[in-house]
């Protein structure tokens, strides 16, 4: 069974049940499988941007019998995904600039379920956030002495 630290499961409690899910930037997977374990989501897309967490994350897969529910697609953000496969998306632990650019060069993505967890500059990716005119909630979560923050957009909450 897949287990999670409080920075990811902080995450994972924020997808809503039935959601067809895309975690952009995957590295290992974890997050999606522990979601496909629980049944909390109808579909997943894994997405990275590298060979080696693709490989990772299929190894992981594996290893708990879930290689035919995981869907993995090699991908620069969203670029290679499909709008109408995805109704939340999930981008996590990268730089806060990167997550606004991937954001912006994928307008559909507005329109999302978005839940954001910058590892740094997470001043850049809020004041992208509020440029676009999305509402934002934000969650922060202790995990190995450091606070992260978590950043959740709702679908249709642009002002």
């Amino acid at each position: 069974m897949i287990t999670l630290r409080p920075r990811l499961a902080a995450l994972a409690a924020r997808v809503p049940q039935g959601a067809r899910v895309a975690d952009i930037g995957t590295d290992h997977a974890r997050l999606p499988l522990w979601l496909l374990q629980r049944n909390v989501t109808q579909s997943v897309i894994a997405a990275d941007i590298a060979d080696g967490p693709l490989a990772r994350a299929r190894a992981l897969a594996d290893r708990v019998d879930l290689s035919d529910a995981l869907v993995l697609v090699k991908s620069d953000g969203l670029k290679a995904l499909s709008e109408d496969d995805i109704d939340t998306v999930v981008v996590a632990g990268m730089g806060g600039e990167t997550i606004a650019d991937i954001l912006q060069t994928t307008p559909w993505s507005h329109g999302k379920h978005l839940l954001l967890q910058p590892m740094s500059r997470p001043e850049r990716l809020l004041a992208y956030l509020h440029g676009a005119g999305l509402d934002v909630s934000e969650h922060c979560v202790e995990d190995n002495g450091r606070r992260y923050c978590i950043f959740e957009c709702n679908r249709g909450n642009a002002q």
